[in-house]
């Protein structure tokens, strides 16, 4: 059973809530565009991108409703993905809100490039180089984030799950 509104709770994930999930979150919101180019300048300009530090690992953080009044979230996990997937899907189920709750893991839609821009800048602290290295290699990832951005829209009009 959904909530009041019908409206389900989106979560983006991925690895340090700081490339991929934004990446996604802003495509579903509309903020970037689902088809056409993107530019390097306008990812690093995102306010979320390459931004999230460790402590706001495993805190969803609310990007925006999208058109159909959905929330839209992203969030870290760092390599505790399995865990924190096996908290939240258990505790929504021991809430009765199963039905309100969508996780999206955008990890697999990137490459090497995004992962070792995102070392660079996050673990390394190179943030001239490793920045924008992430914001290029999420440009050459785009079409399987919108992919998987749109199959996720695709899917809210049913029963809330996973991708």
């Amino acid at each position: 059973m959904r909530g009041i509104t019908g409206a389900v709770k989106v979560i983006y994930h991925c690895y340090g809530r700081a490339h991929s999930s934004v990446v996604a979150a802003h495509l579903h919101l509309g903020n970037l565009p689902m088809a056409g180019p993107v530019s390097i300048e306008q990812l690093i300009g995102l306010a979320e991108f390459d931004r999230a530090d460790p402590s706001q690992w495993g805190i969803p953080y609310l990007m925006g409703r999208d058109e159909r009044g959905n929330e839209v979230y992203i969030l870290g996990l760092d390599s505790q993905t399995p865990a924190g997937l096996r908290a939240i899907t258990s505790l929504t189920w021991h809430l009765g809100k199963k039905d309100e709750i969508f996780l999206c893991n955008t990890l697999p839609a990137i490459g090497l490039l995004t992962r070792l821009g995102g070392f660079t800048s996050k673990k390394l602290g190179l943030t001239t180089i490793g920045r924008p290295l992430a914001a290029f290699g999420i440009i050459l990832s785009l079409e399987r984030l919108r992919g998987l951005v749109a199959w996720t829209k695709g899917n809210l009009s049913g029963k809330a799950g996973r991708c």
